[in-house]
């Protein structure tokens, strides 16, 4: 009896095996992989080296009414981007807008980032990482000079912010 009971103790302590990974894909439209290839040169920049040959990236249908872009993380799958082909979303959107906007689902896709909700003392979101705002370095529809309107000095703290999160605060949010 006492073997039998050692002899279960035994197997039902062996590692479970996991599902066989997906094989390494990479799909990403012509139009969006600029963008990526953005996001390795900037985190490359700053010490990083994501994991950025095993992605899909397509355009479709997002779950959400007001999302632009989902990440999907499935243990052993290929990570997957959809960006809405919502004309707001993509098609007329700013340059600087679309790549927020990827930018954004690849932190959460390939760097494991969450969502950010806290704000500067200006009202300006933290984070890239935000959920509401695809446009935090961009410029407005009608930009004139350096007035608010035209964030795009503020790209750099962005991407310092989504590939190191303990970027301090730059002196515009202060």
């Amino acid at each position: 009896m006492l073997t039998l009971f050692l002899l279960t103790v035994v197997i039902s302590c062996q590692p479970r095996t996991q599902p066989e990974p997906e094989p390494k894909q990479y799909s990403v439209p012509a139009e969006v992989e600029p963008y990526v290839q953005r996001f390795r040169d900037e985190t490359q920049r700053r010490g990083q080296k994501p994991v950025t040959d095993n992605l899909i990236v397509a355009f479709g249908g997002t779950k959400g009414s007001d999302a632009c872009g989902q990440c999907l993380l499935e243990m052993g799958k290929t990570p997957r981007i959809t960006l809405s082909t919502d004309a707001y979303c993509w098609k007329n959107a700013s340059e600087n807008e679309r790549e927020c906007l990827v930018l954004h689902e690849l932190g959460h896709c390939l760097l494991n980032r969450g969502h950010r909700t806290n704000r500067f003392a200006n009202g300006a979101y933290v984070s890239l990482m935000n959920p509401n705002d695809r446009a935090v370095y961009a410029t407005c529809a009608y930009p004139i000079g350096n007035d608010v309107c035209d964030r795009r000095p503020r790209r750099d703290y962005y991407l310092d912010e989504l590939i190191v999160p303990a970027t301090p605060a730059p002196v515009w949010g202060r």
